[in-house]
């Protein structure tokens, strides 16, 4: 029996990601950050959502592949130890891909595989190795943690 699971299509310039629904705690415009002191790659700074510190990360900086230009949405995405903002140019909605049909060839990092529908490529990202690589590059905790 096919698995078919619920994806978030986001754009990172003109890129179509695809996050898993399960990990997204919520969509919010773009906010204004407070810059960090830190000098960790991939954080944009850090922003208050109701009452909740969260360090704003950018994934393409920090897998080396440039910047989002010009971030329209914030995907608050809900790891089991911790939770961060990522900056994203678009959302485009939700996506029903069927797990099975997932193409592994260009597996890496944190893009768990791929998906071709209707002539365009979805990148789909991988929830433990995308919260690996932002621990990779930065102790949130540490950034957050006003003591």
């Amino acid at each position: 029996m096919a698995t078919t699971e619920m994806w978030v299509v986001v754009q990172l310039n003109s890129e179509p990601l695809a996050f898993p629904a399960t990990l997204i705690k919520e969509v919010v415009p773009w906010q204004t950050l407070n810059p960090v002191p830190s000098q960790a790659l991939g954080v944009m700074g850090l922003i208050s959502l109701r009452g909740e510190t969260l360090a704003v990360m950018d994934v393409l900086q920090m897998s080396g592949l440039g910047n989002v230009e010009k971030p329209s949405f914030m995907l608050v995405l809900d790891f089991p130890d911790s939770r961060v903002g990522v900056a994203v140019d678009k959302v485009e909605g939700v996506q029903y891909f069927n797990v099975d049909q997932i193409d592994t060839n260009m597996a890496g990092g944190y893009i768990q595989g791929t998906m071709t529908r209707e002539e365009r490529l979805y990148q789909l990202i991988s929830s433990s190795a995308l919260e690996q690589l932002m621990g990779q590059y930065t102790d949130i905790s540490i950034i957050t943690d006003p003591g």
